[in-house]
């Protein structure tokens, strides 16, 4: 069990703890019930108590307890809170997040349940940040708080004391809080709680110099009015306003925050006067400082803060303010404290799963004995660091093509604070209208794509599902609305404009698209909620307006393409739910990819039906590396002099696939002989009968059914001849487009997972790709309901195994998780049955054999939560049985080895895209490598640009360049070995930026040829 407890003593650790928390019987039972159901199918390691823990506040979040008011509402949480269960349990809120995901995947929590600890998780990081950022701002307007020291009165009187600074902190955030969870919908983004933290300071500034409390005002700071202090000084009899300074201090947005100042903040403190909260001024909102009512407001904010965290089950964010003091003090104070964010020392270890172990050769060893054990301490780093936590991760196929950071982005609340005002930029002078210019373009089609009233409906139906709770403001709804018509706006005469360079351009065909205008104002509606950092995360905006992810993806390099003023992070934002979308999204049992499939009457295509030349490995041409659509635009600017071929228009996108017959009767023209079918070669008539392919003993009934993909059996003697042939033709269309997508997707993650797991040779990956493609392309239902990490990972271990090669299911998951789309559930929660989809394309294999649930396992499992399992029990279960027959022909005994093909790897990434290097963000400067066979570095232009050879161009070149850039002038610097210790000691001016930067790309060049000369 992993533990020296026996079963009484959990029991009774159970019970006590249901005794500290008063407990219901019903949901005390129901915690156990879980907890003892896990633990007989997996072992749980670790302190057993902390898994009571997961068990109850899942028992408890599940549950809802009647209330005594007059309107007989429930209360989710049980009233139970959480911040206390964790205290009893000696249990810290990190590894509660850690725990709770874990029991989650165990216990097959509904996604609505795995969406509140997501949600719960999200506003702890945010909270922290905040948090951070209070703290700086009240040290720069108040005195800095310390810890106060009782006093003892000499009269036996109780005598009222005036509010001291450390007070006064916690009043501040406390009343911080009690007005963010009155409406927690409303400022649920990362920017709304720092204008709110803004609103709420700027009160409480006001209050302190109304009241003349020089004795918590910091003098320093730049808001203070004049002659404060002084003996002529007067206290106002209106609220100064210092938001500019706090805004200019801590790059906020001014009109942001006095919208939230205005229209939010103002109205929230005249309910909180009404309902009697707090005392004071209710015109003014002053005298919140004064002697009477200082305490009275301070403990009334406690209380209403108390009901909402007993009723919600969110963490006490005033754990902050206990662990802040904690720091104050030299030595820890004794007694009982909160353990949240102290974390513990053992060590964690993951759980064990178990299954039927087999004899087969390619079935894996049952247990999982996972090595991603995160210690406490690595989990408090990575959460400490809050801009891992609300920044996107790098997507691996973008991660070398994304432009420089921005150099002001360095926190996250700067960075989110710079991404609504570089969105507030991008759309200054225009309107949630079309601009005259678009008006002009849309009256030029035949038919009237009515795309206001579209844009209104779609609007509407935003409105309704942004305030669909009664607490939500809906300003916010309307303003983000407002910002995404803006936007909408100006892509889509971006977008027009661009169409309209290409031959044969329709506008009828785009702008009569219905799908097109709502993917492309979903993707605005996206862009404005991410610039905010709101906790409406993908895919939020489809469901609110019932958008599929396979049409959604259409949009999304459209988009990028169409503006390049987007910033670094959401780039790499929209870049992720690409990924996201191909990844799983797109393979649901009800996505429209599916009946594209179906209606196409094709096979799936292989990668290469759908890559483009120089996108394989085969093709050698390094030149034609830059036509890859998949990576190009994210990457690095149009180069002058290299020939570019034109990604696919929107148009293409968004074109249906073609139909079967027609689809047929072309692919029949042009079929290669080596995949069983006819080919027509140059000069050969269309009606004389191709020839037959060999066939090899034993083979018959592999080529009796024509293959779709690379990984056929042919004459390997043939091979050369194939290469020498002309290019096939592509499938294209949005079927082509997305499967080149996908495939890419698939080498960029397989090529890194590979790498960690020092799979070098190129016939081993070459193996792997082609049982990856095999069973995309003949048992694409593995894909139905499942990930394809998952299908990627068992690929790679089936290969391993019939390799020889010593490399565990752990060792590859333990690679996997080094990417940074890796998610735990992908691995432990995995699809092992799934019904068949109504109107699906029969297969050649049974039942048992594609993945679907065998006819004795249809009585058994009821619903699909109980399908679930982890991804060993998925391979030996359903995997290999369907794999087992091709797989073999890579052993090396089988006859049959010699004639397989492999499949040609797609490019990757690490292949440089171009021998040019855009060295600034600001400025169209490039550094390439002197060739000194070129009889002309530079392509012909109107003007010969600025230009600069090391060790053959003249000085004044290179201040050319930097006066361009306005790069002052700078003195040299001797950089001989034997200079004197006053050249030494002599001050060094500021160094020439743009030369640093290109010494630093002459030495990776130099280092990385001295790598591939070793």
């Amino acid at each position: 069990m992993g533990c020296a407890d026996g079963g009484e003593d959990l029991l009774k650790k159970h019970q006590d703890l249901c005794h500290a928390l008063n407990m219901d019987k019903e949901t005390a039972y129901v915690a156990w019930q879980s907890y003892d159901s896990i633990r007989q199918n997996y072992t749980l390691e670790g302190d057993q108590l902390h898994w009571l823990g997961c068990s109850l506040y899942v028992a408890c979040r599940k549950s809802v307890a009647p209330t005594v008011s007059k309107a007989s509402t429930l209360v989710e949480g049980n009233l139970v809170s959480l911040t206390r269960l964790l205290r009893l349990c000696n249990l810290s809120l990190l590894q509660f997040f850690n725990k709770s995901k874990k029991w989650a995947d165990m216990t097959n929590l509904s996604p609505e349940f795995r969406d509140k600890l997501n949600r719960l998780e999200r506003n702890y990081n945010v909270s922290n940040v905040i948090f951070k950022k209070f703290r700086l701002m009240f040290n720069d307007m108040f005195v800095e708080p310390t810890i106060d020291q009782p006093r003892q009165n000499k009269t036996k009187k109780q005598r009222t004391l005036p509010c001291t600074s450390s007070r006064l902190f916690d009043f501040v955030w406390t009343l911080y809080v009690s007005v963010k969870s009155e409406n927690p919908d409303s400022s649920d983004d990362l920017v709304s709680c720092v204008h709110l933290l803004l609103s709420c300071c700027d009160l409480i500034f006001a209050n302190a110099v109304m009241a003349d409390r020089t004795d918590l005002i910091n003098n320093k700071f730049p808001g203070v009015p004049k002659n404060y202090g002084e003996r002529c000084y007067k206290p106002p009899t209106e609220p100064p306003c210092v938001m500019y300074h706090l805004c200019q201090k801590y790059a906020s947005g001014l009109v942001e925050a006095k919208r939230m100042k205005e229209y939010f903040w103002k109205n929230h403190m005249k309910r909180f006067f009404d309902r009697k909260i707090l005392q004071g001024d209710p015109k003014t909102f002053s005298g919140l400082l004064d002697l009477n009512n200082f305490e009275i407001n301070l403990k009334a904010c406690n209380k209403l803060y108390e009901e909402y965290v007993l009723s919600v089950g969110d963490f006490d964010e005033r754990i902050f303010l206990v662990k802040c003091k904690e720091a104050w003090v030299d030595k820890p104070r004794p007694g009982p404290s909160y353990k949240q964010l102290s974390p513990d020392r053992p060590a964690l270890r993951t759980l064990n799963f178990s299954a039927e172990d087999t004899s087969n050769k390619m079935v894996t060893p049952t247990k999982i004995l996972e090595s991603d054990t995160d210690t406490s301490e690595q989990s408090e780093i990575r959460h400490s660091s809050s801009v891992s936590q609300l920044t996107p991760a790098t997507p691996l196929t973008g991660r070398r093509y994304l432009k420089a950071k921005d150099p002001g982005s360095l926190t996250p609340v700067s960075t989110a604070t710079q991404s609504v005002q570089r969105l507030q930029n991008l759309l200054s002078g225009r309107s949630p209208a079309p601009s005259p210019y678009l008006q002009q373009l849309i009256s030029s089609c035949s038919d009237d794509p009515h795309i206001v009233d579209r844009i209104k409906s779609h609007g509407q139906k935003f409105i309704s599902q942004y305030t669909q709770s009664a607490q939500t403001h809906i300003d916010f709804a309307q303003q983000r609305l407002q910002l995404a018509e803006t936007l909408y706006y100006k892509l889509l005469e971006n977008i027009l404009k661009d169409e309209m360079k290409k031959p044969n351009f329709d506008c009828n065909n785009l702008l009569c698209h219905e799908v097109f205008h709502q993917t492309l104002f979903a993707c605005c509606l996206e862009i404005v909620i991410y610039s905010y950092n709101s906790q409406r995360t993908f895919p939020w905006v489809l469901q609110a307006l019932g958008v599929e992810p396979y049409h959604f993806y259409k949009v999304i390099e459209v988009t990028v393409r169409a503006e390049e003023q987007l910033s670094r992070d959401m780039v790499k934002h929209l870049n992720l739910i690409e990924e996201q979308i191909l990844e799983s999204l797109v393979w649901k049992r009800e996505s429209p990819l599916w009946d594209a499939i179906d209606d196409s009457g094709l096979p799936v295509p292989c990668c290469e039906d759908v890559m483009l030349p120089g996108q394989l490995t085969e093709d050698n041409s390094s030149a034609t590396l830059l036509n890859n659509p998949a990576i190009r635009r994210l990457v690095l600017p149009a180069v002058p002099g290299v020939p570019q071929s034109p990604a696919p228009s929107a148009s293409e996108r968004f074109h249906s696939p073609v139909t079967a017959t027609s689809a047929i009767a072309k692919k029949k023209l042009f079929i290669d002989n080596s995949r069983g079918v006819c080919t027509v070669m140059p000069g050969q008539s269309i009606l004389a009968a191709a020839p037959k392919p060999p066939v090899a003993a034993g083979e018959e009934a592999e080529t009796k059914k024509p293959q779709t993909g690379s990984s056929v059996i042919i004459n390997p003697a043939m091979l050369k001849e194939r290469q020498t042939k002309p290019n096939r033709p592509r499938r294209t269309g949005s079927l082509g487009l997305f499967f080149r997508k996908f495939y890419h997707l698939a080498a960029v993650r397989m090529q890194e997972l590979c790498s960690h797991l020092d799979l070098k040779e190129t016939e081993v990956r070459r193996k792997i790709w082609t049982c990856f493609e095999h069973s995309i392309i003949d048992h694409t239902d593995l894909m139905l309901d499942r990930h394809l990490d998952q299908i990627l990972m068992c690929a790679v271990y089936v290969i391993c195994k019939i390799e020889g090669l010593d490399k565990p299911f752990t060792e590859v998951m333990k690679c996997y998780r080094l990417q940074p789309q890796a998610g735990s559930h992908v691995y432990r929660s995995v699809l092992l049955y799934n019904r068949p989809r109504t109107g699906q394309r029969t297969n050649n294999n049974n039942c048992s054999d594609n993945g679907q649930e065998p006819a004795s396992a249809s009585v058994e499992v009821l619903n699909e939560s109980e399908n679930r399992c982890d991804i060993i029990k998925f391979y030996n279960s359903v995997y290999v049985l369907k794999l087992q027959n091709f797989v073999r022909k890579f052993t090396n005994g089988n006859n049959q080895n010699g004639n397989l093909t492999l499949s040609p790897l797609p490019v990757s990434r690490g292949v440089p895209m171009s021998p040019r290097r855009r060295v600034s963000d600001n400025h169209a400067v490039f550094i390439r490598p002197l060739i000194s066979s070129e009889p002309n570095v530079f392509p012909p232009s109107p003007t010969r640009p600025l230009s600069y050879c090391f060790s053959r161009s003249p000085a004044k070149d290179l201040r050319a360049i930097n006066c361009m850039l306005g790069v002052r002038r700078v003195g040299k610097r001797l950089l001989t070995d034997d200079a004197t210790d006053d050249e030494a000691a002599a001050p060094v001016k500021q160094p020439n930026l743009f030369t640093n930067k290109l010494q630093d790309l002459l030495v990776d060049r130099r280092m990385a040829k001295g790598q591939d000369s070793a």
